[in-house]
């Protein structure tokens, strides 16, 4: 099961290591900010940035949601920022399924390759979006994403994931 701690903007990191280092080992859980990979064009060349998914969210891990939030209650309040109704939320099992689908172990959300068909069909070749093509709600080709619309932390959202296009080697081979 996985549950969500709102912390600082900006202090994820921050508060993964102090929520690890505040758990027993016995809680078995592991701490964690989701991340992307995106693809952005600076002074004419495309590199790859990464940018948090989900900024001012840490995802914890566990079978024992119920101790991780004794223990964060715990905590005083300028260690981590929550708010003030809950300190710990759990996501829906749909909504963990759907996380551990686009994001590799350590919270990464990497970058889909796409083709562009000759029909000016986009087809996923491999990535977060391999087989969820009935997600995407819009794809941008010139800013490099994809919007994906699903229902995270019990409310709508719109994320936005990296593609790349892969080039076409009939057209290359033709010029």
């Amino acid at each position: 099961m996985w549950c969500v701690v709102h912390v600082r903007n900006g202090g994820e990191k921050h508060a993964e290591e102090f929520v690890s280092g505040l758990l027993p080992e016995c809680v078995h859980a592991r701490c964690f900010h989701l991340t992307r990979d995106r693809r952005k064009k600076y002074e004419g060349n495309w590199q790859t940035v990464k940018e948090a998914l989900f900024p001012g969210y840490v995802f914890i891990e566990t079978d024992q949601p119920d101790r991780v939030y004794q223990e964060l209650k715990k905590t005083p309040k300028p260690k981590l920022l929550f708010s003030d109704d809950e300190y710990v939320a759990a996501l829906a099992k749909h909504e963990t399924d759907f996380m551990e689908r686009i994001a590799d172990r350590d919270g990464r959300v990497g970058i889909s390759k796409v083709r562009i068909g000759e029909d000016g069909e986009i087809h996923y070749v491999s990535g977060p979006l391999l087989g969820m093509g009935d997600m995407v709600r819009r794809v941008n080709l010139h800013k490099r994403i994809a919007e994906i619309e699903t229902e995270v932390m019990g409310v709508k959202r719109i994320l936005y994931l990296g593609i790349d296009i892969e080039a076409d080697d009939r057209r290359s081979q033709a010029c």
